[in-house]
């Protein structure tokens, strides 16, 4: 179904690309995504084949054997690691970074996002507004996309006006402090503690358990996060594609 799940990489070795045909076929399930590269040369990309980055074991990616039995977490973790290995073989998002200024009374208003013109690979998981703000909140996104507008263009517009309250940051669940642990060299200021923690974060995919159990005793003292973590991994999940 999987591949070895212990693992700390993001990258596949080069011996895996020929294969990459077969599995795609054996994802029976997923034929919507992966017809359109049925009898086209598949996509290989430096950011996702690179040996000089493998260590012990590549990626997590399907084995292209039908899955069987699943639990329902099962079944969720499955299809993370399916459409992440097809989506790989996409094309490039494109999009353009928009700002748009508006003047009110004399007030001036500034709004900068981004207006996708090709999804690309975001076919695969849906649109940016369909993801949840905990989804976003845990892959350290905070995208505003913006409706279309043309350069240059100009005129009234009518705003929509909401009333919301600010929030406080979200306890840590598992996955967040995993993530956390992960990149914890951008919450560094000693430059070079930072490198050091760069590459590798806080501990290995073998102890990340025991660091996040030490982690969350001493933060939440009454009792643990309810946990919506990923199994198979350390909270390494990458940059999309």
């Amino acid at each position: 179904m999987a591949t070895y799940p212990r693992v700390d990489t993001t990258y596949l070795s080069d011996d895996i690309y020929p294969k990459c045909p077969g599995i795609l076929k054996g994802l029976r399930d997923y034929e919507t995504f992966t017809a359109p590269l049925t009898g086209t040369a598949l996509l290989k990309s430096k950011k996702v084949f690179d040996n000089s980055k493998v260590t012990d074991h590549h990626a997590i990616i399907p084995t292209g054997q039908h899955p069987q039995n699943l639990t329902d977490m099962e079944r969720r973790v499955f299809d993370l690691i399916a459409r992440r290995f097809i989506a790989v073989f996409y094309p490039d998002c494109k999009f353009a970074t928009t700002t748009v200024l508006g003047e009110v009374e004399s007030i001036e208003f500034k709004a900068t996002g981004k207006q996708i013109l090709e999804p690309g690979w975001r076919v695969i998981f849906g649109t940016p507004s369909a993801q949840s703000q905990e989804e976003k909140e845990e892959k350290g996104e905070e995208e505003n996309v913006l409706p279309a507008f043309v350069k240059g263009e100009s005129g009234p517009h009518v705003p929509d006006l909401y009333e919301k309250w600010t929030q406080p940051p979200r306890p840590y669940t598992e996955a967040t402090l995993l993530r956390a642990m992960e990149t914890a060299g951008k919450l560094v200021d000693n430059d070079e503690l930072r490198d050091a923690l760069k590459e590798n974060g806080i501990g290995r995919p073998s102890t990340c358990s025991h660091h996040r159990d030490a982690v969350q005793a001493k933060l939440y003292p009454q009792g643990k996060e309810e946990s919506d973590s990923h199994p198979y991994r350390c909270g390494a999940d990458t940059d999309y594609p």
